[in-house]
């Protein structure tokens, strides 16, 4: 029986109020979460259809349902960049999060052989840069870290500098360096091909493929360098832009302050035109666990760490600060049949496909790659945005709340009564963990995965690209 995605909408909607307005008391027993009516068993069943989640910072303007149909074929042209952008980067050794950034790798081999590719330039409405600033980036911090340990400083810091001061200095190593290769990427389109000046790079795109998107990969570059090119990344922060004129200086942002079309300041997301992706996840549909398969035995599972007071400036950190009040807190009152500490990540994945709920606080951004990996093993993520836009959700209507629980960094005290009450309601429970298991395909990175992170990827780029018109550009 196929799914209604209209009334899904309508649940995630529900759902998103009820979980904010949870008053239950915490249970002193704990309930069975092993589905008594399992929906779907194996592989998820695939979404026909995006909803909009209805959540508390709705846009207006979107429509309630967005059809899954596919992009047009033969609009995006990928240049043929020369190999110290592409090839010669992946010889670069990194040691910590090997592959982590390296979707903009992924990208460009899928580009490459997907329909939406021309070979004609002169037919294509957008253009693709392919350049390997993952790699790049990743290797060129990790150049002072100790042997075996990424976030230790060896060597080369700067005279007269403390440790935390050590810490950042190979991180702005970094950035300035892959400005630079930003800049002389940017420069060699402008210099062999003429498409660029045609809409001052507004059909062009790159991949920012690390934590903070552009504004880790290119924050050396003044607008006008920059020129209105959109970015693929996973950094969706909506609290704050870089000024044009003072790169990087931080500003509060607001809706009525940039426009694709007419920018009043260099941002590091522009929600209008950027195009925002899941972290990268090496994963198969195969790896796929539905929430009604098997026993999910643990409650809520807390499998993160923190760096608090070790000497690399990250105390004042919110995302490593919240963390460690977190998990404080659940010493003291734990969640009846929780589970927190480290374990290996192999370890760590099989607990998220017992788990009913897997809390996944912020790192270095909002956003945490346990995510998307609670979410391809049918555990309902728990998350902390405060500002922070969701993949596929502005533009494609993905139903973030009816398949997860959203908290204010401010409220972690009040998680266990909200997810005790949606433990003890078993439909809103259910409501959850059919939503998730609707949706799961969308966030496999594989490109064997016909309706995954790619096809979604494409689809966005084909809205794009007929936006241009409306901006101005024919």
């Amino acid at each position: 029986m196929p799914l209604n995605w209209e009334l899904l909408a309508l649940l995630g909607n529900l759902l998103a109020f009820q979980v904010a307005s949870a008053t239950h008391s915490l249970a002193t027993r704990q309930p069975s979460y092993t589905s008594a009516r399992k929906i779907h068993t194996g592989r998820a069943v695939r979404a026909e259809h995006y909803s909009h989640s209805g959540r508390a910072s709705e846009r207006p303007g979107h429509a309630t349902v967005y059809s899954t149909q596919g992009a047009q074929e033969g609009f995006i042209y990928v240049y043929d960049m020369p190999g110290e952008f592409t090839d010669d980067l992946t010889q670069l050794p990194v040691q910590w999060h090997p592959s982590q950034y390296d979707y903009d790798q992924v990208l460009h081999k899928h580009f490459l052989g997907s329909p939406a590719r021309t070979g004609d330039p002169s037919q294509a409405q957008l253009f693709f840069i392919p350049v390997y600033l993952g790699r790049h980036f990743n290797w060129f911090w990790q150049q002072w870290s100790a042997p075996g340990n990424a976030w230790d400083v060896h060597e080369d810091c700067l005279p007269g500098h403390t440790p935390p001061e050590c810490f950042w200095d190979k991180w702005d190593r970094a950035k300035e360096a892959s400005s630079e290769v930003v800049r002389k990427a940017i420069a060699h389109v402008r210099d062999k091909h003429p498409y660029w000046a045609r809409k001052d790079g507004a059909d062009h795109f790159m991949v920012f493929s690390y934590d903070h998107g552009r504004c880790d990969m290119a924050p050396g570059l003044q607008y006008e360098e920059f020129g209105r090119m959109f970015a693929i990344q996973s950094y969706g922060d909506i609290m704050s832009t870089n000024d044009k004129a003072i790169a990087p200086l931080m500003q509060r942002w607001r809706e009525d302050d940039y426009t694709w079309a007419g920018p009043k300041a260099w941002a590091c997301f522009r929600p209008d035109a950027d195009v925002l992706v899941p972290m990268f996840y090496s994963s198969a549909e195969e790896g796929i666990v539905s929430p009604f398969v098997g026993e999910r035995n643990v409650t809520l599972l807390m499998r993160f760490g923190y760096q608090i007071g070790d000497g690399k400036n990250l105390v004042e950190h919110f995302g490593h600060r919240l963390r460690y009040e977190m998990l404080e807190h659940q010493k003291e009152k734990p969640l009846l049949g929780s589970e927190q500490g480290l374990r290996t990540p192999e370890e760590t994945l099989a607990d998220m496909a017992r788990s009913v709920f897997c809390a996944t606080p912020p790192g270095q951004t909002q956003d945490s790659i346990r995510v998307f990996r609670a979410l391809i093993k049918g555990c309902i993520p728990v998350t902390f945005y405060r500002g922070n836009d969701r993949p596929f959700e502005r533009h494609l209507h993905m139903p973030w709340d009816a398949f997860s629980v959203n908290l204010q960094p401010d409220d972690y005290r009040q998680m266990n009564r909200v997810l005790q009450s949606i433990l003890e309601d078993t439909e809103r429970l259910q409501g959850l963990q059919s939503a998730l298991a609707a949706v799961q395909a969308r966030f496999v990175w594989d490109a064997k995965a016909a309706g995954g992170v790619l096809a979604s990827i494409e689809r966005e780029l084909s809205q794009r690209a007929a936006q241009l018109p409306a901006l101005g550009y024919a």
